[in-house]
């Protein structure tokens, strides 16, 4: 099916991006973070954050990085208790998480070599039954090779049995008092009501459908990812005891009876319906009177299929289409206003998303620290603080009546301290100039002082002029692209790096650039 390899090559590209990036920088920083691990008061693990959620009923914030999870109550977001160093994290890549009160659960998946590329592989599941004191795991859900037929009503269904972990990652898990729901690409929709001791296949719709139930006369109904959308899991959420929304590469899908019976929506089958019908995501906004369901919308197979994002305030009858041909992977809500990490930023709607703000450049005015990257993974709020998380770090802005969306920001990241002026360093390294930056870092200890950074090629010919006479204090960043003095992209290879912090002696480093 072509979708599915068009979709695979993308889904690497987004998601694995995040793993490969953590994976340079702990070249350079992971001794120092590994040694913190598992204990209270450590940084954030990775600067490559896909996942935020918080949890009100615990008042905790919970990051999925490329190293692993981490979780924090410190409202200044610089303390965290990092979790990468247990058996149950032996996986970090993080690629789904929910909470429900106490219960946190957690997808995890790798990168694997096939064929000369790269398949993303899930490794299964950690959860916590107790905000994070002790985990289990569970393996990834495999099929037997003869488990192919599941009774719906009277209807025999031809399940595909997935019999491998490649391309089986989970990407979204919502938990109930008693399921726990997951979406995953080959393996679809399921459920446990066994803590994923057993996982129950669920049927729905095909593509060219717009409901079904085990009333239905089916004949030879056969479930196979291969040749249909809509049984390639994405996305899934719970609201109550009863009633899920699935998301998937062929639409909505809504189930009022626990994913007994479904409505399935996609562009083509509503006169107002949804935008794409790939769905990446699915958040419920409460309001008053009613709840709000939003999808990211991805184009998917067939024509009038494009990036948006699309809402729904009648469960579904009817939806309102916004942010036409922007790419947007998560949701936050505060209220009445909703926000939307998107591949150019955090935005920000209080209309409903007949306006909206944006994030634009994010940089700390009391740090320096800066955002490289445009790209936003997800976004959560605490009240009236939102954070988005994204390659390059954490970032908080205050929303209200005396701090406008985005005119502030505190910028979050890990780094090793520099002991003294002759301590340098720059992360990650190697790094791929057309993925990311890397950064110079330094201290200049309790004074200020003039900094110059250069960079030289192995002959030690100037490359580029990073910093010239920039004033500097404390411990600062400061970011090369991999471009020269002639906005050039340099070859790959090594270079040397001169850091001059005022009148003391020169300290050097090399770097290595691989792209």
């Amino acid at each position: 099916m072509t979708m599915s390899r068009n979709t695979l090559a993308i889904l690497v590209i987004v998601f694995l991006s995040v793993v490969s990036t953590g994976s340079a920088q702990q070249q350079t920083l992971g001794k120092t973070l590994f040694s913190l691990s598992n204990g209270d008061g450590v940084p954030l693990p990775s600067n490559s954050v896909s996942h935020l959620l918080f949890a009100k009923s615990t008042g905790t914030l919970w990051a999925g990085t490329s190293r692993g999870l981490a979780k924090t109550s410190d409202p200044n977001l610089q303390l965290w208790q990092d979790f990468g160093g247990i058996a149950q994290f032996a996986q970090p890549g993080i690629f789904a998480l929910d909470v429900h009160g106490d219960s946190i659960w957690a997808a995890t998946g790798y990168s694997k070599e096939v064929d000369n590329s790269s398949v993303q592989t899930g490794s299964g599941y950690a959860y916590s039954t107790d905000n994070g004191v002790t985990w289990n795991s569970r393996p990834q859900p495999l099929d037997a090779s003869n488990d192919s037929v599941v009774m719906y009503g009277a209807n025999r269904i031809h399940f595909l049995p997935i019999v491998v972990p490649e391309q089986n990652v989970t990407f979204d898990l919502a938990l109930t008092d008693s399921l726990v729901w997951i979406a995953s690409w080959s393996s679809g929709i399921r459920k446990s009501s066994d803590l994923g001791q057993t996982w129950q296949r669920i049927v729905l719709p095909k593509t060219t459908a717009s409901s079904i139930r085990p009333s239905d006369s089916l004949g030879d109904y056969v479930m196979d990812p291969r040749r249909d959308n809509n049984f390639l899991g994405f996305s899934v959420l719970a609201m109550g005891r009863d009633t899920v929304w699935a998301g998937t590469a062929g639409g909505v899908n809504v189930s009022t009876d626990r994913g007994s019976s479904w409505r399935h929506i996609s562009v083509d089958n509503q006169t107002s319906s949804i935008a794409g019908d790939w769905i990446v995501a699915i958040a419920a906004q409460p309001l008053t009177g009613h709840t709000r369901v939003w999808t990211t919308n991805w184009p998917g197979d067939g024509p009038n299929q494009q990036y948006a994002v699309s809402y729904t305030d009648d469960f579904g009858a009817t939806w309102v289409k916004s942010l036409r041909g922007l790419k947007v992977y998560a949701f936050a809500f505060h209220d009445s206003i909703a926000y939307a990490a998107a591949d150019d930023g955090v935005y920000r709607t209080s209309d409903g998303g007949i306006s909206w703000l944006r994030s634009g450049t994010v940089e700390d005015p009391h740090t320096g620290q800066r955002i490289s990257s445009s790209t936003f993974y997800s976004v959560a709020t605490i009240a009236d603080t939102v954070i988005g998380a994204g390659p390059d770090g954490l970032a908080r802005t205050i929303d209200n009546a005396a701090h406008p969306f985005g005119s502030d920001w505190t910028v979050i990241r890990s780094y090793v301290p520099s002991v003294s002026p002759s301590v340098v360093y720059a992360y990650p390294n190697p790094f791929a100039p057309s993925q990311q930056v890397t950064r110079f870092h330094y201290t200049t200890g309790t004074s200020a002082a003039l900094v110059n950074i250069e960079l030289f090629d192995f002959g030690m010919n100037r490359v580029r002029t990073v910093l010239y006479g920039a004033s500097r204090i404390g411990e600062s960043d400061d970011l090369w692209n991999g471009l020269d003095d002639h906005g050039r992209l340099v070859p790959n290879g090594v270079y040397f790096y001169r850091i001059t912090i005022g009148s003391d002696k020169p300290a050097w480093g090399k770097i290595l650039v691989v792209d």
